[in-house]
């Protein structure tokens, strides 16, 4: 036996260090002399063996002594099994405990192995270990029982670990033991997410993609047993961890599931099976609706709930919900009509005891054939329920069937279309275009319209929607006068799509740049505001028209519709300048898509937050929106199609001076077209062009530039800051040698930057004018530069400019200065993550005489010590908590520290962090990087 002074926690098991940390506790409680009881339970598989493994490796270097020992099926011979199974290494025989004459014989028994507990503890701390404690026997029980009455100021500490499922083989001794003060549980329940990520990493040895870990904890329910089964049988037909991976996960755990659940059912009585299989039905466990559908009396389905709690098949809380997979595995063996029968009597008594609509609709959804009229009412009153409270899909589900009922409604129609949009807009379009083809009434028309050129533009098929606005616009003007509402919210969407002639481009600046006029009704109202905010950024030239606009949409009371307004608003804000608004307003947006089944919502809503982000200089941090957005929605049917993202992460990486991942990521678009959405087009040649430009391909960039420029002017684009062309052009000539020939570009840039105003529109036109004149003069305006981008949000441009000015100071000969400069430009791009910028400012700056260490390329290099510990906790499976306690800080601090490691690291969650890790920073047992 080993003596220490302190306690040494061993290798944490994955998703248990709390309750390992907890079973530590009780132990040094029992060193000081307080005796102590713990039950560790839980289903099967859910660790309890591997806990009391791992806590007895850590009791390696205590000065305690250590009894393991086991529980059998059934009591044996005399009984006290349970005590033979750990006195026996101390010379506990049969013969000790042998019952010759029970009540004399018991007595002697109890006292006799009190007395050896007394001889053991008096020389140091006794632990005692029991696994399978549900097959205990009652003799040892009681035993337990008569000494830890007697066990006040002992040194003692017993461990039991027990199965939930089932009774005990002696449940009124468990419950005599229970009863005592000294007696406590450890309930091992379903591991989380990030703890199954961390299972599979142990069997696969190599990173795992989240949807693969998601998949294996959803089939596994979270058992860890089940998990490393299933992993294993994943790793051993050679299935790797990714998204492709995860499709067999589902296919394979599904089937281990349902040979669990059918194992478990059949050795249960039919009135059991007829309860789980109603439950299932139902979605509850209310005794009286159960034993409905069941036909089972109220009390028998108690004791049949009772029966599936024990056995894992629902869960222990009330109300009590059953795994969608146990759920699955129920149903199975049903077949169609039945299950049909059942479903269809499920909603009758449902609808009959008031229970909400949506809980009633739920099983009216999965019933074949039209719906009756009496489902339609609760389905469409489900669907105003779900709409309310932000769920797109769900509302969505309910109105195709009152659809199918009722296929002439067009205002249903209209409806789904609605909420489509924002769970899945390309489901969303044909249901428009057949609205507009039903519709009789031109402004009816000129309303969808609207509505489906704004779905079309979130659908990326923007072409199709401009072909039909126009058709609808030729209508307009010669039914609707010119300042028509409606004829100005078609034109406004036609010339969004890119596709609008100049006669139209003309006709709308001059109304979108009037002050805003009074609000109307508040949906129509934002939609409106929203466009003309975004318009008037785009195509019009006054900043304070576009901020008007948008904060009309910011500050509207009441729920919004459809996130498009707020999205839109954000990004004219933020081209204005208004930066700290446009990422609030943004934050918003995803608020608002946090329901279910809006990844679309979201992933525009993250698409918008990187661009601003990016804008302004927050490299990491839009690198790591943007591949969140990828990561959602890049294996669905329109992931290709989604541009926006992808050139922000492109852009991104180029700043960090990785090309070619820059050129992977810009291939996986399917190239905008000219008449497509100016808000993909333009971005897209500008990050083209600087990919083109670091490989040394100048001409290539510069006639991509170019082709940026001449369609810009042809869409009557005016705005300086958004897809700001002429700005690397300039750049790129005076680089080739060629500054004359970047006159007109850097006039055409001052000229739009003087209209609109704003410190970074104008800071990029002083730049361009500076770098393309020479000596002292040159001096002067690229110092102007850095003023004007000093005060604005783009701190990516103030690096450029920085450095432009040091290198322009350089070849005047003012090395003081010019170290001065590059100095500020190197620390200032490596703060925003714009690595390649950050190097180029360090090799002139040591070429002018000055000083700086390397400026790292690994993304992990950049974290702190504190950041790289909480990393690699977390990545290895830690909880926030869990971290704190490990590392003795807040848990604030610990949040802070991760969102620093999220930025750095351009990831978007925590489950991504194992990839972006290299494998010596993950969980090294001094928590060390």
């Amino acid at each position: 036996m080993n003596r220490a002074a302190t306690a040494v926690l061993p290798t944490p098991i994955a998703g248990r260090t709390g309750e390992l940390k907890a079973l530590e506790t009780r132990l040094d409680a029992a060193c000081r002399g307080r005796a102590g009881l713990v039950a560790i339970s839980g289903a099967t598989g859910m660790g309890k063996t591997r806990l009391l493994r791992a806590f007895l490796e850590g009791t390696a270097d205590r000065d305690v002594t250590v009894s393991h020992g086991a529980c059998g099926r059934t009591a044996v011979g005399p009984g006290y099994g349970a005590a033979l199974a750990l006195f026996g290494r101390f010379g506990l025989t049969g013969q000790d405990v042998a019952d010759r004459s029970p009540a004399a014989a018991h007595y002697r028994v109890l006292h006799h192995l009190h007395a050896l507990v007394l001889r053991l503890t008096a020389d140091r701390p006794l632990v005692l270990v029991l696994d399978d404690a549900h097959a205990c026997d009652e003799q040892s029980l009681r035993w337990l029982d008569f000494t830890l009455r007697r066990a006040q100021g002992l040194p003692l500490l017993v461990l039991l670990a027990r199965r939930t499922e089932g009774e005990p083989a002696a449940p009124q001794a468990w419950a005599d033991l229970a009863a005592q003060p000294a007696y406590a549980t450890v309930r091992l329940g379903p591991l989380g997410l990030a703890q199954i990520g961390a299972i599979a990493r142990q069997v696969y040895r190599a990173p795992v993609e989240p949807s693969f870990a998601e998949r294996v904890a959803a089939c596994s329910g979270g058992n860890p047993r089940r998990a490393t089964r299933l992993l294993r049988a994943l790793c051993a037909e050679g299935v790797r961890p990714d998204a492709h991976g995860a499709e067999r996960a589902a296919e394979l755990g599904g089937r281990l599931v349902a040979l669990s659940v059918h194992g478990r059912l059949a050795r249960m009585p039919a009135w059991v099976r007829a309860v789980a299989t109603a439950t299932a039905v139902l979605g509850e466990d209310s005794p009286d609706l159960v034993g409905a559908l069941a036909g089972i009396p109220d009390g028998l389905v108690r004791d049949a709930l009772g029966l599936l709690r024990r056995g894992e098949l629902v869960a222990a809380r009330h109300p009590a919900r059953m795994d969608e997979a146990v759920r699955r595995a129920v149903l199975d063996p049903l077949g169609a009509e039945e299950l049909a029968r059942l479903r269809a009597r499920a909603a009758l008594l449902l609808s009959d005891a008031g229970r909400p609509a949506e809980q009633v609709a739920g099983c009216l959804l999965q019933l074949p054939g039209t719906p009756e009229p009496w489902m339609v009412t609760v389905l469409r009153e489900a669907a105003a329920l779900a709409e309310a409270r932000s769920a797109p899909g769900s509302a969505a589900g309910y109105l195709h069937r009152v659809l199918e009922a009722e296929p002439q409604d067009d205002a249903v129609r209209l409806r789904l279309a609605d909420a489509l949009a924002q769970a899945d807009p390309i489901e969303a379009v044909p249901l428009l275009r057949e609205a507009l083809a039903r519709a009789a009434d031109v402004r009816a028309r000129a309303r969808i319209a609207v509505q489906y050129g704004m779905t079309c533009l979130a659908a990326h098929q923007a072409p199709a929607a401009a072909r039909e606005l126009a058709a609808i616009l030729r209508t307009l003007r010669a039914q609707l006068g010119p300042d028509d509402e409606l004829r100005t919210a078609v034109e406004s969407v036609l010339l969004i799509t890119g596709s609008a002639d100049r006669g139209t481009v003309a006709s709308l600046r001059r109304r979108v740049e009037q002050p805003a006029g009074p609000d109307t009704d508040g949906a129509a109202s934002q939609q409106r505001h929203a466009l003309s905010a975004l318009l008037s950024a785009l195509y019009g030239s006054s900043r304070e028209v576009t901020v008007d606009h948008a904060r009309r949409v910011v500050n509207a009371a009441g729920p919004v519709g459809q996130n498009w307004p707020l999205i839109t608003s954000a990004v004219a804000l933020g081209l204005a300048d208004e930066t700290p608004d446009a990422l609030t307003v943004l934050e918003r947006a995803l608020r608002h898509g946090q329901g279910e089944h809006a990844a679309w919502t979201r992933a525009l809503a993250l698409s918008g937050r990187a661009l601003v982000r990016y804008a302004i200089g927050a490299i990491p941090e839009a690198m790591a929106d943007a591949r969140t957005v990828i990561e959602t929605v890049g294996e669905e049917r329109c992931g290709a199609r989604l541009a926006l993202p992808r050139v922000v992460l492109a852009s991104a990486l180029l700043d960090r001076g990785e090309t070619g991942a820059a050129d992977e990521v810009l291939g996986g678009i399917a190239r905008p077209q000219p008449q497509g959405s100016v808000l993909d087009y333009h971005p897209y040649l500008l990050a083209r062009a600087r990919a083109r430009w670091a490989v040394g391909d100048g001409e290539g960039a510069l006639g991509l530039l170019v082709e940026s420029g001449r369609a810009q002017r042809e869409a009557g684009l005016v705005n300086p800051v958004f897809a700001p062309w002429w700005s690397p052009a300039c750049e790129i000539l005076a680089a080739l040698g060629r500054p004359d020939a970047a006159r007109e570009y850097a006039e055409h840039g001052a000229e739009s930057a003087q209209r609109w105003g704003t410190a970074r529109g104008l800071g990029l036109a002083t730049l361009a004018r500076g770098v393309i004149t020479g000596g002292r003069p040159g001096v002067e305006l690229l110092a102007e530069a850095v003023a004007r981008l000093s005060c604005s949000p783009a701190a990516a441009e103030h690096a450029r400019a920085e450095y432009a000015l040091g290198r322009a100071l350089l070849t005047i000969g003012d090395q003081a200065g010019a170290r001065e400069h590059l100095r500020a430009a190197a620390d200032r791009a490596r703060c925003c993550g714009a690595l390649a910028l950050a190097r180029a400012a360090r090799r002139l700056l040591i070429s002018a005489g000055g000083r700086m260490r390397e400026i790292t390329t690994s993304r992990v290099d950049m974290l702190t010590g504190a950041e790289c510990k909480v990393a690699g906790l977390v990545a290895g499976g830690a909880s926030n908590r869990q971290i704190a306690q490990t590392l003795f800080v807040t848990v604030r601090t610990v949040e802070t520290h991760l969102t620093n490691v999220y930025r750095k690291l351009g990831v978007g969650h925590r489950a991504a962090l194992a990839s972006a890790l290299p494998a010596r920073a993950v969980v090294v047992p001094d928590g060390r990087c």
